[in-house]
């Protein structure tokens, strides 16, 4: 009889085996990567453009472009793409991020030589139709009324604009103004200029009996399209000097607090110390943050401390929501656990709970093939490979309280932090 009074033995992982990328090129040269893994016979198929926020010369145009990508082309309609896809049980997403723009196909093995003429034509010969933009933009126009009116998102929205400067692709928002000078004619050109063979990755994970290269290069390999338009682009991060910023909402019963600094990506040789100092401070339910804040205090339902890495930049998040009445409290709890880090050594006992918390969700991220290729996709668009893997592990046993203490003290200076809140304090 197994005796569930007696916890099982713990076992310390001492490294991983992760199932790396294969990468190869097309006849074109279009980087092809595939990630072959899983027992099911299910593929994600993404096609990758450097084509996000930070390519973009008017605000909006990237979304646009991508989010139409599947609205027509010279040949189909978009109800004709919709019933196309859905007759082989897949589905098609289009993404836009802050740095890369993304078309993901998530069908059966089987089915992928048969979705590919279209994906072609999806990516190759978009024709953005009028009334279709028309209906884009009345949603999005309609979305961001309903979210001016949520204090967490204008919470959201002012703090990346502060931190980064209103102009800068890290900071900006689809406004009202963008929304309203999209029309056709730009988003061809940035198409044109963005969505080409010369400006994509091509990332297949899953498993299947087919010759995933053949087919991809057959469909998407043979020749060029669009024209070689490679351009550096730089963009000058100018945070607010004003650190503290309150922004009232009349009828409003709750205030939103954002908080964080400017950091650095996942490149940058003191990540791993940051990553796990922010992960002890709020990053997971038993952090330091929700103890206090949440279970000691009860200001809150959730309080979150999070590191976003970014290609060209990086930066620490503190996001919450109160009622009004604690709000100067909460902010008050927030500096005086940052100053606990700065200043006391963390204990052994909370150091090696969120290490073996880490290692535990990494070994997780690894289950299905979809995971195995973000992790790739992390490493890649840093220009990393998978020792970074080997050096996050090894970094977890060799990284000790005087070190977090003296980490907290280099970057955790009160002076960097932003400090914004909506609905009142």
């Amino acid at each position: 009889m197994l005796d569930r009074s007696i916890a099982p033995p713990f076992r310390e992982i001492d490294s991983i085996d992760i199932v790396k990328a294969e990468s190869h090129k097309l006849d074109n040269g279009i980087p092809f990567h595939i990630i072959k893994a899983g027992k099911e016979q299910v593929i994600r198929l993404e096609i990758i453009f450097e084509a996000g926020h930070w390519f973009e010369h008017h605000n909006g145009v990237s979304y646009f472009t991508t989010k139409l990508l599947s609205a027509g082309t010279s040949r189909l309609s978009s109800k004709e793409i919709e019933e196309k896809i859905a007759f082989y049980g897949s589905f098609i997403d289009l993404v836009t991020g802050y740095d890369r723009s993304t078309l993901t196909i998530y069908t059966l093995a089987r089915h992928l030589e048969n979705l590919l003429p279209l994906v072609r034509d999806i990516i190759t010969d978009p024709v953005f139709p009028d009334e279709e933009l028309k209906n884009l933009k009345n949603i999005s126009s309609q979305n961001l009324k309903v979210n001016l009116e949520k204090t967490s998102f204008l919470a959201s929205k002012n703090f990346r604009e502060l931190l980064f400067g209103k102009d800068h692709p890290y900071g900006r928002i689809i406004d009202e103004e963008a929304i309203s000078r999209v029309n056709r004619e730009t988003l061809l050109s940035f198409h044109k200029k963005n969505f080409t063979s010369y400006n994509c990755d091509i990332i297949l994970s899953g498993n299947g009996n087919q010759n995933f290269y053949e087919l991809i290069n057959n469909y998407l390999g043979k020749s060029e399209w669009g024209k070689y338009s490679k351009e550096e682009v730089k963009f000058d991060i100018k945070p607010s000097a004003v650190k503290t910023h309150v922004i009232n909402k009349r009828g409003s019963v709750q205030s939103s607090i954002r908080m964080g600094l400017l950091l650095f990506p996942i490149d940058h040789p003191d990540y791993f110390k940051v990553n796990l100092l922010i992960e002890i401070f709020g990053g997971y339910f038993g952090s330091r943050l929700m103890k206090n804040i949440r279970e000691e205090k009860g200001y809150t339902y959730g309080i979150n401390a999070s590191f976003h890495s970014l290609r060209n930049a990086g930066y620490l998040a503190i996001g919450t929501d109160v009622n009004k009445e604690n709000t100067a409290n909460t902010i008050h709890e927030i500096l005086k656990e940052v100053k606990i880090l700065k200043t006391v050594l963390t204990s052994e006992e909370e150091l090696r709970t969120v290490k073996n918390y880490l290692i535990g969700n990494f070994i997780n991220s690894l289950s299905t093939p979809f995971g195995l290729a973000d992790k790739f996709k992390s490493i890649y668009y840093h220009n990393l490979d998978y020792s970074f893997y080997d050096k996050y592990i090894s970094s977890l046993k060799t990284i000790f309280p005087a070190d977090l203490r003296e980490t907290a003290n280099l970057y955790f200076k009160e002076e960097d932090f932003l400090e914004v809140v909506v609905g009142g304090k």
